[in-house]
């Protein structure tokens, strides 16, 4: 091969090898935006006082994406008013009885602990605006004695 087009092979490939590496650390960054947003950063052991946080794998970032899809889900159809599933839970929701409408909304709406009890508390505040005379405890005391994460 001549002189010269070796030399413009030369230049072709430290172009591609440069479009690839800034590829790469676009992609670098957009797993550490993605980690950093999913709340899915973790730490690594390292030498240096501080402790480097890495990202996660490809299927990990997907996962988490699929579990908050899931968990959209489970909230809008939650959401709806007219959701049978909420009829009897109201209930127990404006008689004070907590405990038992978070187990209620756990099986009806198969969702974790930590879920139905951020529905809970969506919930009470929409019936509280709907029903106020309805609540058997004022809203001041409502939550009185009641912890939660």
């Amino acid at each position: 091969m001549p002189e010269a087009e070796l030399e413009t092979v030369r230049r072709e490939l430290t172009r591609v090898r440069a479009e690839r590496d800034a590829l790469r650390r676009e992609l670098c960054d957009l797993r550490a935006w993605l980690c950093s947003a999913l709340g899915i950063l973790r730490e690594e052991g390292g030498r240096r006082e501080l402790t480097p946080l890495g990202v996660a794998a490809d299927a990990e970032i997907v996962d988490e994406v699929r579990r908050l899809q899931d968990e959209l889900a489970s909230r809008k159809a939650a959401e709806q008013a007219d959701d049978p599933r909420w009829s009897g839970i109201d209930d127990l929701i404006m008689d004070n009885r907590k405990i038992h409408a978070i187990q209620a909304i756990r099986i009806g709406f198969d969702t974790s602990l930590q879920s139905a009890v951020d529905l809970l508390n969506e919930r009470y505040t929409r019936l509280r605006r709907r029903h106020p005379d309805r609540f058997s405890d004022s809203a001041d005391t409502y939550w009185d004695g009641f912890h939660s994460f």
